[in-house]
C-alpha cells in the first residue's frame, strides 16, 4: 500500500486541519486526536474498502430537494448554473462541486455549494453565523480543482418531499400512540408539523442565503503542505498495523 499516492476529499478538511488543544503538542508538529480520527477512517477505506456512509432524513432530504434548492438560487440570482456530475482530483485534493457557471467545470467562474435546510429554525441562523470552517476549506478544495477564484455555501429553504411528510406523520402517530390517525389532537399535530416542512407559501427571495466564500490561496497551500504529512501519518500507522502479530 502506498500512502504516498493518497490523495484526500475536500469534504475531509474541516477535520484534517483541527490543531491540537496542547499548546506543546501544536509546537511538536502532532495531528490532533480529530484529524488522527479523520485520517483512520481514511485507513479503512483504503485499506480495507470500508466506508460508513451515514444518512439521516436531514440528508435524505438534501439529496431529494437537490435541483428545487439549484432553481432557487438560480431564480434568486437571475444567473444559470450548471450541475456538477464529474469528480475532480489534482496531486493532492479530490472533490464533487455541486454546481458551477462556466463553459465547464475545470474552467469554471464561480463555484456554489448547495445545501438545503430541513426546518426554518435551521435556515435563519445562517444569516448570524460566520462561514463554517470545514465548508471554507472544501470551497478553497474545489477553487483549487478547477481555478475558480469565487463562489460560496448556498442555503436553500425548499418544502420536504412527501414522501419524507408522510414518513414523519407515521412517526408522529407511533410517538403521540392514539387510538387511530383520525383522532382530533393528532390531526392538529400533523397540521402544524406539515407547516413546518413546506414553504411553498413564503416569497422564494426569502428562502435563499448565500455565504460567500473567497479563495484563500493561503489556506490553498496550508492543506496542500500538510498532505505531505498525512500521508507519512498513514504510512507509520500502517506499518505499525501490520507489525501487530507476525504473520505466518
Amino acid at each position: 500500500m502506498d500512502f504516498n499516492k493518497i490523495k484526500f476529499r475536500a469534504s475531509s478538511w474541516g477535520n484534517l486541519l483541527s490543531e491540537p488543544v496542547a499548546k506543546a503538542d501544536k509546537e511538536a508538529g502532532k495531528l490532533s486526536l480529530t484529524c488522527q480520527k479523520e485520517l483512520l477512517k481514511i485507513y479503512s477505506q483504503e485499506v480495507y474498502g470500508r466506508k460508513k456512509d451515514i444518512t439521516t432524513k436531514q440528508m435524505d432530504k438534501g439529496i431529494q430537494v437537490e435541483d428545487e434548492s439549484i432553481s432557487l438560487f438560480s431564480k434568486v440570482t437571475g444567473e444559470f448554473y450548471f450541475k456538477n456530475d464529474e469528480k475532480l482530483g489534482n496531486e493532492w485534493f479530490t472533490g464533487h462541486p455541486d454546481i458551477y457557471k462556466g463553459d465547464n467545470i475545470l474552467n469554471a467562474e464561480e463555484l456554489y455549494d448547495i445545501k438545503s435546510s430541513w426546518e426554518m429554525d435551521t435556515f435563519l441562523p445562517k444569516l448570524l453565523e460566520a462561514p463554517d470552517k470545514g465548508y471554507v476549506a472544501q470551497l478553497n478544495c474545489y477553487y483549487d480543482l478547477t481555478g475558480a477564484k469565487s463562489g460560496g455555501i448556498v442555503y436553500c429553504l425548499a418544502s420536504a418531499p412527501m414522501n419524507i411528510v408522510e414518513s414523519e406523520k407515521k412517526s408522529l402517530l407511533w410517538k403521540m400512540n392514539v387510538a387511530t390517525e383520525y383522532a382530533p389532537e393528532y390531526i392538529k399535530a400533523v397540521e402544524e408539523m406539515t407547516k413546518l416542512m413546506i414553504f411553498d407559501d413564503i416569497d422564494y427571495r426569502e428562502r435563499v442565503i448565500v455565504i460567500p466564500v473567497d479563495r484563500d490561496e493561503e489556506l490553498i497551500q496550508k492543506m496542500k503542505d500538510k498532505v505531505p504529512v498525512l500521508r507519512q501519518w498513514l504510512t507509520e500507522f500502517h506499518q505499525k498495523h501490520m507489525n501487530l502479530y507476525p504473520k505466518q
